[in-house]
């Protein structure tokens, strides 16, 4: 008991001895570290006194300072021969940069680029000094502010040429780093789209959006993957001398679309259609100036014009005082209907145009024969209606010819009597009414047919002429030149080529054929017959001197019929024997009195418009 109370005392002993002797060690320690650490601090105060700046700026430099992105330059679109019709002018946005502004490398010298900068700006463009410091402070911690946009180059250039002037100055005497310079303020890449010829093939062309990123209508918006290029970018940092660089990715531009629209086409198609307007009343009005040989369009036009440079400016089709008295509602459907284009996005009742078609069908199915006589005595009573024919009195005996020349509707429906309506069906479809053609523009309208079980022996006789369903211009253009190439449908198209920025070729848009349609015989027949109805028919209106041209009239009923209102058309094309050029006129509602209506102005508009432009062609007289 004894022994161990005694080893418990020198054990609490020894660990006294040894806390003593460890405290001595900790507190000589402590005195080592702690002036080492007081020599470090002096050392570094010694050191940031003389070169704080420096190392500042050093650390600065090392660190990314931010990206921003540089636009791409979006695609031309030119007519066929090279015309621009769209482009992308280059602007500049001057970017003001508040950290670099206001940067403060010591505190004996706050922000001593801040009146240098706002002085140059001020020099330079007029700005107001109160509002430039305000937004300087309000903005402190941005590095990017984009103050003004699309300067020309002429305007940022000026700016350029103040900066590096005061600056070299400065440089020359100055005798620290990073004193009074003009800085921060910088000019990012941007372009306007521009359309040279203003509302010249609006609705074929379309607009671009916002800074020219993306396309709406026509073939800005159909081609608009081809004509975006991609964004490049810019990374900014400050450098060892505490100046503003930049490495620059550079964007890559779209592509340019060459068109098939011809310029000078296309100005013809819009003149004539501008004097048709301030001479007849009417609802729409479209053009379509197509070559049949392989489904190519020199030109399309409508009444409703804009200028896609501004296209929310409705000056063009309604007075301000109209617009300003408009609901939202009002100023929307106005805004559709400029903007969209008649002949492809709009569906009508085609009327007798049609009835060519209706005769090419019969002899395909080998139904009639062209020497095959019919009797109008002024209608038929089918399934107990009485369906008249356009010349109520009848035309009495009739050639197949005679039938398209005097466009009879008794003849046709007597051939839709042969017929049966799968078969009507069929060629329609064949035709591609009722289905989009698979032009390249947006917003395809496709019509609307009948099918087996909804179509009656009634609408039958009415389908014969062109009443009871309804199509786009854009089918029956279509449809018609594969009558005038002898038989091949080809899918009309606006575009040729794309080419890069450099003018190579990225990719032809070669004409393709969809179907045949049509034995060559038949083909011949109703080229005849039409220039027959030009020559002694319906469309005597339509005659050139020297030229063979061949046409078919249309006379189309709205619904409701009780409203009396009319689609009235005429599809035109030269030379007969070997056609080059179909041009197809459409006014929907045009004014009439009483119950009838004519389609003589139609004829007369495609008139002048083949007299302007088959010289300019070089199409050869026959």
């Amino acid at each position: 008991m004894c022994g161990s109370m005694k080893t418990s005392q020198a054990a609490e002993i020894h660990k006294r001895r040894l806390t003593v002797r460890m405290r001595r060690k900790l507190a000589f320690t402590y005195l080592v570290v702690a002036a080492v650490l007081f020599a470090f601090v002096v050392y570094l105060l010694i050191l940031m006194r003389n070169n704080g700046e420096e190392y500042q700026l050093r650390i600065l430099s090392q660190q990314g300072y931010g990206t921003s992105t540089m636009a791409f330059r979006r695609g031309n679109i030119t007519d066929r021969n090279g015309t621009v019709l769209a482009y992308s002018e280059e602007v500049y946005n001057l970017i003001l940069d508040p950290s670099v502004i206001l940067y403060t490398a010591k505190a004996s010298n706050p922000q001593p680029n801040r009146e240098a900068t706002v002085s140059a700006l001020v020099n330079v463009y007029g700005f107001d000094r109160d509002e430039l410091n305000r937004l300087l402070d309000e903005k402190s911690s941005s590095s990017y502010i984009r103050y003004v946009r699309a300067l020309s180059a002429e305007d940022m250039n000026r700016f350029l040429e103040y900066q590096t002037a005061y600056n070299t100055a400065k440089d020359a005497n100055k005798k620290k780093l990073h004193n009074d310079k003009v800085t921060g303020v910088w000019f990012e890449t941007e372009y306007d789209r521009e359309y040279p010829y203003h509302t010249l093939a609006c609705t074929v062309l379309g607009f671009s959006g916002a800074e020219s990123s993306e396309g709406h209508w026509g073939i800005e918006e159909y081609y608009n993957d081809s004509l975006s290029g991609v964004n490049g970018k810019r990374y900014s940092h400050i450098n060892t001398e505490g100046d503003y660089e930049s490495v620059i990715q550079a964007a890559v531009s779209g592509h340019t679309v060459v068109s098939t629209i011809d310029y000078n086409v296309q100005r013809v198609v819009e003149e004539l259609i501008a004097n048709y307007k301030t001479e007849h009343e009417y609802k729409n009005i479209g053009v379509i100036v197509m070559d049949p040989t392989n489904g190519e369009i020199l030109g399309m036009a409508t009444d409703k014009v804009y200028d896609p440079n501004d296209p929310m400016d409705f000056s063009y089709v309604v007075s301000d005082e109209e617009l300003k008295a408009m609901t939202d509602e009002e100023r929307s459907a106005l805004q559709n209907s400029v903007w969209r284009n008649f002949t492809v996005n709009d569906a009508y009742t085609p009327g007798s145009v049609s009835k060519e078609l209706t005769v090419a069908m019969a002899l395909e199915e080998n139904a009639i024969g062209t020497d095959t006589m019919f009797l109008c005595d002024g209608g038929e009573t089918i399934s107990g209606v009485t369906i008249h024919c356009n010349n109520v009195n009848g035309h009495g005996t009739l050639s197949l010819t005679q039938s398209l020349m005097y466009s009879c509707n008794d003849a046709m429906m007597n051939i839709a009597q042969r017929l049966n309506t799968k078969t009507m069906l069929k060629w329609q479809r064949l035709f591609s009414l009722g289905s989009r053609t698979g032009i390249d523009l947006p917003g395809e309208a496709t019509g609307i047919l009948f099918n087996e079980n909804s179509m009656s022996q009634i609408d039958l006789a009415t389908c014969s002429f062109g009443q009871g369903y309804s199509s786009t211009m854009i089918q029956m253009a279509a449809a018609y030149c594969s009558i005038l190439n002898g038989g091949y449908y080809y899918q009309p198209h606006v575009v040729r080529q794309l080419l890069d920025e450099n003018g190579g070729v990225v990719k032809t848009v070669q004409p393709e054929l969809v179907r045949a349609t049509l034995c060559g015989a038949t083909c011949d027949f109703l080229k005849q017959a039409a220039f027959e109805t030009v020559n002694g028919g319906t469309a005597g209106a339509a005659a050139l001197a020297g030229h063979t041209v061949g046409g078919k009239t249309g006379t189309a009923q709205k619904y409701p019929i009780e409203e009396h209102n009319y689609v009235i058309s005429f599809m035109g094309f030269t030379p007969v024997s070997n056609p080059k050029l179909l041009v197809y006129v459409v006014v929907d509602e045009p004014e009439h009195e009483g119950t009838t209506v004519s389609a003589r102005s139609a004829v007369v508009l495609e008139h002048d418009i083949m007299e302007r432009i088959i010289p300019y062609l070089g199409i050869p007289e026959e």
